[in-house]
This record gives structure tokens, sequence and C-alpha cells, in this order.
């Protein structure tokens, strides 16, 4: 194996480090937990999308039979309107809620595991994460509903996750 080549360390006149170069004891400034914490939003979702798809398919086949044809669905509709609707409620809030899941866990991680991350870091990993979901779904305009939503419940997770952290120090 070859010997490892190191580029030359130019030496300043000044010995005392810039204050604005951190040290490479120092943690990484706290908004850098904003990305992080969209990427593990993202990826939770991934694990729970299927899930949440499989039990939406699961709910709407309590009113719908498998492969119904648009005549069978809308014959189904009038006949029974309340219960048609309900049920495709219900689907319909299953992935929302495993979305909304899976943004409280990102933003709760922020507001654990970040050094210097407050409640507003969380807030936005989770506004950023449903915005980025909504750019891949197509610029879905229900999808901008839940920014509100997925904001809220993110800032409340990561303030949870910032006092767990706070007694544990």
């Amino acid at each position: 194996m070859t010997a490892r080549r190191h580029l030359p360390v130019l030496h300043q006149a000044s010995t005392t480090p810039a204050a604005d170069a951190p040290s490479s004891a120092e943690e990484p400034p706290a908004w850098h937990w904003v990305p992080l914490g969209t990427t593990l939003s993202v990826l939770g979702f991934a694990l729970l999308a299927q899930g949440a798809a499989a039990l939406a398919v699961r709910i709407l086949g309590r009113v719908y039979p498998p492969n119904a044809t648009a005549a069978q669905i809308t014959a189904l509709r009038a006949a029974r309107p309340a219960v048609a609707g309900g049920v495709e409620l219900l689907a319909a809030m299953v992935p929302v809620a495993a979305l909304l899941l899976a943004t409280g866990a990102g933003a709760y991680v922020v507001g654990r595991r970040g050094a210097g991350t407050n409640a507003r870091h969380g807030m936005l990993s989770a506004g950023l994460t449903v915005l980025l979901l909504w750019a891949v779904t197509g610029r879905l305009g229900s999808m901008l509903l839940l920014v509100p939503v997925a904001m809220a419940l993110g800032l409340g997770c990561a303030s949870w996750g910032a006092a767990r952290r706070a007694a544990a120090d």
C-alpha cells in the first residue's frame, strides 16, 4: 500500500484562529439540522407509505369491490353516499397521518439530538418536508394545506425533543 500524501499547510502570520472559522471540536451550526430532519422525515415517510397505502386499500375494500369499474363505483356512491364518502375520507386520511407521523418524528430528532437547536429548527424541518413532497407529487394543491399543520406539529415535537435534551443534560 502506498504512503498517504498530504497537502502542505501554509502558516499564517497570526497564530490566533479566525473568529468565523469553526474549530474541529465544535458542533456544526444548528441550521444544519433542518435538512437533516427533512431527510429523516422523508426516509420515515418512505418506510410508512407502503403500509399506509395497503391500509387505505383495505379500508376502500369495505365499500368497493376489487377491480371495480367506474360505473360500479358510481352506483355504489349513489346507493350509499354517506358511507362511501366517509370511507373515502378515512382512506385519504391514512397517508396524511403517516406523513404527519414522519414529520413529527424528524422534528423530534432535530430537537432531541441537535446541539443548539430549538423548536424553530424542527418547525422548519417539518415544513420543508411537506414542501419537498409537494414538489415531488406534481404540486398538488391539497399538499399545501398540510404545510401549516406539519409546521405546528414540528414545533411541538421539536419542543418536546429539546425539553428531553435539556432534562438529560
